[in-house]
């Protein structure tokens, strides 16, 4: 979690006064009921590869947050105070308009990066943070410990203690059973979260963990693009899950020499340039709008070439001259109907 997000996210709790933040760790559904919320539960929510939680935040007609209800689980919490943290942004001048300025989505990733950093401080407060490590960084085995001295979900503990992570790397809770990893969190220098249920090879050094209580050594981290990136690996076995710390150095000791059988690379996104279909500025970014396969201008702000007028003329692919748009079959024609 990049430091920006976790100081994004304390601006967030400081709109909270006296008690509040109590209330919300404890009784998070009555606390936003409370502020005029709607807190609806439903058997399912539509998923987004963008928001890593169980519930959904609509600002219209009115504040309402749907979620899946998970009785006696604390990830029902952190599910509701994440949602929270969309509601509190729009409410937030100076941190909507930094989010806007951060990623070519409008600052939609980082948004929940931010609300992810804000409900783990709420749950996972600093001082159970600083009992828990005790001076140290963190490793596989703090991830129990820190649930243990607080009111954090699994999830909302592996968020904390990836900002606390000293080099590029993830704290992982990873299911042997399905061989996927549950839930990944970043740590402040990485640059591409790990998604959730990305599959790892039944050979993954991660899964010797599980079979034999615990191991450390090097193991890579498998995006579901197919990039791969080795790393350091801890992790120990824990209520049929795995729980590992995937670092770039071997902070935590060990025998041998900390090099790395492969020295981890950054896979860097192609930039992708473009003119704007609304204002004609030249722009750029690294996502592509898969229906019209433009990028978000930076100039007028919209998001793509979606809605923009189609030109009057376009030109042939086969003769290579401007041709007005009647001199097209269809819409989506490249070739006139002379070169037909």
């Amino acid at each position: 979690m990049s430091p920006r997000y976790a100081t994004l996210a304390r601006q967030l709790a400081a709109m909270l006064h006296d008690d509040e933040p109590v209330a919300l760790a404890t009784t998070p559904r009555t606390f936003l009921e409370a502020c005029g919320i709607r807190v609806t539960p439903l058997d399912d929510v539509p998923g987004s590869e963008l928001c890593a939680c169980d519930g959904m935040f609509s600002e219209h007609p009115l504040p309402n947050i749907a979620y899946v209800p998970t009785p006696g689980s604390r990830r029902e919490a952190f599910t509701l105070i994440h949602e929270f943290g969309h509601y509190l942004v729009r409410r937030n001048d100076d941190v909507l308009s930094v989010l806007h300025d951060m990623d070519d989505d409008a600052g939609r990733i980082a948004e929940e990066r931010v609300c992810h950093a804000f409900a783990g401080q709420i749950l996972v407060p600093d001082h159970a943070i600083v009992q828990v490590l005790a001076g140290k960084r963190p490793a596989a085995r703090h991830l129990r410990q820190l649930v243990a001295a607080s009111a954090g979900s699994l999830e909302a503990c592996a968020v904390r203690l990836a900002e606390h992570l000293p080099a590029n790397g993830y704290v992982v809770i990873a299911d042997p059973v399905r061989r996927w990893i549950q839930f990944a969190s970043p740590s402040p220098s990485a640059p591409y979260r790990w998604g959730r249920r990305t599959t790892l090879p039944e050979q993954h050094p991660l899964w010797r963990a599980s079979a034999i209580g615990a191991f450390s050594g090097q193991g890579q981290v498998v995006w579901a693009s197919g990039g791969r990136m080795t790393l350091w690996l801890d992790a120990v076995a824990d209520r049929g899950l795995v729980h590992a710390v995937f670092s770039e150095t071997r902070y935590w000791g060990g025998e041998g020499l900390s090099l790395l059988d492969e020295a981890p690379t950054a896979a860097r996104p192609i930039s992708i340039s473009g003119t704007c279909r609304h204002c004609g500025a030249d722009t750029w970014g690294y996502a592509a709008c898969p229906t019209c396969g433009d990028v978000r201008c930076r100039s007028c702000g919209r998001r793509c070439g979606c809605g923009a007028p189609r030109p009057a003329t376009r030109i042939c692919t086969a003769c290579n001259l401007e041709k007005g748009k009647a001199q097209f079959r269809t819409a989506t024609s490249t070739v006139c109907r002379d070169c037909e």
